[in-house]
Order: structure tokens, then sequence, then C-alpha cells
């Protein structure tokens, strides 16, 4: 009796779709990595149109939504059960609506569901205000210690995150087939647990969507930008490294001023707009020392984005003909 859970990581871009599609299509139950809600029920049903699904809700990249959700209702007419589950950001939700009917935080605090849940964001939101607050000031030693505060809080958040959706998970699956798991690129811990959990009853295997590209490029199956290298090492609890934690906080200082955040639509030339940037990016940052970040990160902050990549180039071609010359 066949048992397979593929966990498909991605990012919510265009260009990871045409992958994401062919795994779905070879499942009979898809896990989309979002909260449960109606109406994305009551769109696949066909009670709603597709125009009207998407104006019902946000959606960071809309391009990417309306495309997904084709897919997605396309594969439902065929037969998949398609579920949404995420119970960490469907308790986000719950806090939010609380608050916005009155509650007061001592309130929410006595639903012991969200108790967790509304600790960790404080703490996460505490700590980027507070990062967002050192990110003003010139003093580049207080900003990695915030960086990385932040990301030891955000990888807690990580773990009860991945660590809910597993066991969501878990009592939703069918007695047996082929399950879709939809989930970013960090969250390795939902693969952990789930294949603790599932020993012996499922075989629990993952693929990077996007992987096949990378190998070429790169002849790995993945490549992490330096931010989430650093959360990853809180989410599994490597012995702590004062040394390479700076530098992967200094890197990702950098990183996050030069990538792309609108969306990028794929063509035939370039079918991976965001991926091939990004590996570029990171390849030339993973040459950066802590003194090359703290250098040149004043020089990059407060720049539109086209500015600072010019920049980053030229100390990087700069750098490159004084190391090799």
């Amino acid at each position: 009796m066949e048992r397979k859970i593929l966990i498909g990581f991605s990012s919510h871009r265009v260009e990871t779709l045409s992958w994401a599609e062919k795994f779905m299509q070879e499942s009979q139950v898809i896990f989309l990595e979002e909260p449960e809600n109606e109406i994305l029920q009551r769109f696949l049903r066909d009670e709603i149109s597709l125009e009207k699904y998407l104006k019902m809700k946000e959606f960071q990249f809309p391009v990417f939504a309306e495309k997904m959700a084709k897919i997605v209702k396309d594969l439902y007419q065929k037969g998949k059960e398609v579920l949404a589950v995420e119970p960490y950001l469907e308790r986000v939700g719950r806090i939010y609506q609380l608050l916005e009917e009155g509650k007061e935080p001592s309130e929410i605090l006595t639903h012991q569901e969200l108790r967790k849940v509304y600790e960790i964001e404080r703490k996460v939101t505490g700590a980027l205000l507070d990062f967002y607050q050192a990110s003003l000031g010139s003093d580049f030693k207080v900003l990695l210690e915030k960086v990385k505060i932040f990301s030891k809080f955000d990888a807690e958040r990580f773990r009860l995150r991945d660590r809910l959706r597993a066991k969501a998970i878990i009592k939703m699956l069918p007695p047996s087939g082929k399950v879709y798991v939809e989930a970013g690129t960090i969250h390795l811990f939902l693969k952990k647990y789930l294949r603790a959990k599932l020993k012996n009853t499922w075989t629990v295997r993952s693929k990077y969507l996007l992987e096949d590209f990378v190998k070429g490029e790169k002849g790995r199956r993945w490549i992490y930008p330096p931010g989430e290298l650093l959360t990853l090492r809180y989410i599994f609890k490597v012995k702590e490294n004062e040394e390479i934690e700076n530098l992967l906080s200094a890197r990702s200082l950098i990183y996050i001023l030069l990538i792309e955040k609108e969306e990028r639509i794929p063509t035939e030339d370039n079918p991976f707009p965001h991926l091939r940037e990004e590996l570029q990016i990171i390849q030339k940052l993973n040459s950066f020392s802590l003194l090359d970040c703290s250098f040149i990160y004043p020089k990059l902050r407060f720049r539109e984005r086209e500015v600072a990549l010019k920049i980053f180039e030229n100390y990087y071609l700069d750098k490159f003909r004084k190391e090799t010359s």
C-alpha cells in the first residue's frame, strides 16, 4: 500500500509554478501553505469567481496568486483533495481579530492555544522594531546583535509553526496514497518532524522545486541566502559560533538591500528571473568578509535598489581584481 509524502520546497513566485503543478498532479491530496479559509473552498466549489476570490483576499504576489488559483482549481475539478493547512497563521489571525474587537492581551493569554503564538509574535515584533531602530544608527556591531536576536526569536517561531502544521497534516492524512505538501524553503523542521512522527508508516521526502536549475548552475540541490542560513542554525540549535553568526548577519544586511522584492514574470530568455539573480548575489556575497560588509553597508542603505546594486557590483569587481592581481 503506497504511502508517500512529498514536501515541495519553494517560494511564491511564478517561476516555480510549472514544477509545483507537476508534483501536485501526481498526488491525491494537496496541502497548501496557507490558513484554512472558507473563501478558498467556495472558489474551488465554483461558488465564487476567480476575480471575486482574488479581491476577497490580500496577496503579496498577485500574479502568482492568480496563476496558482487556476492550477489548484483545475486539480480540484479533476478529483484532487485540496486543503489549506497552516495552524500557526490561523492563530495569528484570531489574535488580530481579538485585538480589533478590543480584547486586552491579558485576556488573549487565557486562550491556551493562542498563548504561545502570542508570546512568540510579541518577541519577534519587539526584536524587529529594535532592529529597525538600530538600523537608523551607525554602530554596525550593535546592528549585528539585533539581527541575531531577531533570528533567534524567528527560529523559535518557525519551530512552533512547523510543529503545529506537521501535527495538523498528520491528523488529516488519507489512509494511503500520494500527498503533496507546499512549504517555503526554510521549513526544514517540518520535514524533520514529519519523518520522526511517521517513521515506518509513511515515506517522507522533499524536493526544492527549482533544484534541477540550481544543480545545473551550482552543483548543489539548493543555496540558501545568508539570513536563512543564520535562522536555520538557530532552528536546529547548532552550537553557537560568534564568528560565523556575525558574518552571516552582516551578509544578510547586504542581501536584503539588493534582492528584488517586486514580482517578476519569467520569460523565454530568463525563466528564473528571481532565482538567477539571487544566486549571483549570494555567490558574490560569500566572498565578503565581515570587514567588507561593515564598509559597504553604510554606502548601500537608504539607496534605491538599482543604485545599491551598482555600488555592490563595483565594490565586488574591485575586490576581485585586487585578490587576483
